[in-house]
């Protein structure tokens, strides 16, 4: 590899040309006012090529995304929705970047587009893309790739979300029990599968997936517990990855539950000796007519038993039943970090961020807790040991 340097043009500035042992030309730039400043950045340039750095000058962020996508996206196999997701990001980068060059992105022009995506999108969406777009810068570095990170500095914002928080879900106790005592009395596999599968969500609290992705093996009889470790993509009609690695837990469930499962299957038996019913891949939750159903069918049968039960809110989908049972297991009193653990989340950040006002009245019966027993620890002081009782009294109410 070597480096040469030159003075060209009316304005005589330097430019430089790194080639290969070929003599192919891999890298070059132009401008510089003096050699020295050409010789720095070339040798800087020289010495990343050296270490295995690729130069592509003309590569666009979204060739880079595709690359991204197809390497470390695909193989997970992601459910549908997900994955749609990432393709509509790819797509707006692909519309606004067009066939820019990655590399010639500056900071300005990153934080303009951030702003634009910012305006028909909230903040959270807004920092899932910057954190796709930094994912694909770092598998760029890893690839070689001598670019530089735009992401990093860059201020998010967004439009506030459609859905208040504290709209995804039931508030209130007798309406939750007025929906169990709905789904338990609505309990006939010759009718449908979806009232069972209603229930378990709501007393496990398990994302929509993971409840379809249930199997007999799940059901931990004697320890009166359901395990999940995949989910079943109800779109697809195939098996998917858990969420993160804390989706795979073990959560308690109440005798209740556990008898309603044995008498599901024990009817499910009976369906498959007869032949009504196939299920090679011993799934717990299988529909009579649709084997299994789809979110889509799902969250139209909970739309319709909420309208008739005149509970709120009415357009509630089936993962605010995994809210209402983080909510309510919060009020009750659970430990905010046993909820996170059986929620399957890696923190307590997002149960506090949904669900403050809660965390913040549980906290002050906490305080108050705190207060009492520091109150039964210390004895009761006289601070006036020398002082005539009714002095006192007449002290604390300026009697003279």
């Amino acid at each position: 590899m070597s480096v040469s340097y030159r003075k060209r043009g009316k304005k005589n500035l330097w430019d430089y040309r790194i080639f290969d042992k070929n003599r192919k030309v891999v890298a070059s730039n132009s401008g510089f006012k003096t050699k020295r400043e050409a010789e720095i950045e070339a040798l800087a340039l020289e010495l990343k090529l050296i270490n295995g750095a690729i130069i592509n000058k003309n590569i666009t962020l979204f060739e880079l995304w595709e690359k991204w996508l197809e390497l470390t996206v695909k193989p997970l196999w992601k459910a549908e929705a997900t994955f749609n997701k990432h393709l509509l990001r790819g797509k707006f980068i692909k519309e606004y970047f067009k066939d820019k060059s990655a590399l010639k992105i500056k900071a300005s022009e990153y934080q303009a587009f951030i702003n634009k995506y910012a305006e028909t999108n909230c903040r959270d969406n807004v920092s899932r893309m910057n954190a796709e777009i930094r994912n694909v810068i770092v598998f760029a570095k890893r690839d070689k790739l001598n670019i530089e990170d735009i992401t990093e500095g860059v201020i998010l914002s967004g439009r506030p979300p459609k859905k208040r928080k504290d709209e995804k879900y039931i508030h209130s106790f007798n309406d939750y029990q007025k929906l169990v005592t709905y789904l338990e009395n609505n309990l006939d596999l010759t009718t449908s599968i979806v009232p069972f599968l209603l229930l378990i969500q709501l007393k496990t609290g398990l994302r929509a997936g993971e409840v379809a992705g249930l199997t007999w093996d799940c059901v931990l009889w004697e320890s009166s517990e359901i395990k999940t470790y995949r989910r079943y993509d109800t779109a697809r009609k195939r098996w998917a990855n858990p969420k993160t690695e804390e989706s795979i837990r073990v959560i308690p469930v109440d005798s209740d539950t556990l008898t309603i499962l044995k008498k599901l299957k024990q009817e499910q038996t009976v369906f498959i000796k007869n032949g009504t019913i196939t299920n090679n891949e011993n799934i717990i939750l299988v529909d009579l007519n649709y084997k299994i159903v789809t979110n889509a069918g799902i969250n139209k049968h909970l739309k319709q038993i909420l309208k008739d039960l005149k509970i709120y809110p009415q357009n509630m989908t089936s993962t605010g039943l995994r809210h209402t049972y983080c909510s309510t297991m919060l009020a009750k009193g659970v430990d905010i970090w046993a909820v996170s653990k059986l929620m399957g989340h890696r923190d307590i950040k997002q149960i506090t961020e949904t669900y403050g006002h809660l965390i913040k009245e549980k906290a002050e019966i906490e305080n108050n807790k705190v207060r009492a027993v520091l109150t039964s620890l210390v004895k009761k002081k006289n601070y006036w040991p020398n002082v005539d009782q009714r002095k006192k009294e007449r002290w604390f109410n300026n009697v003279p």
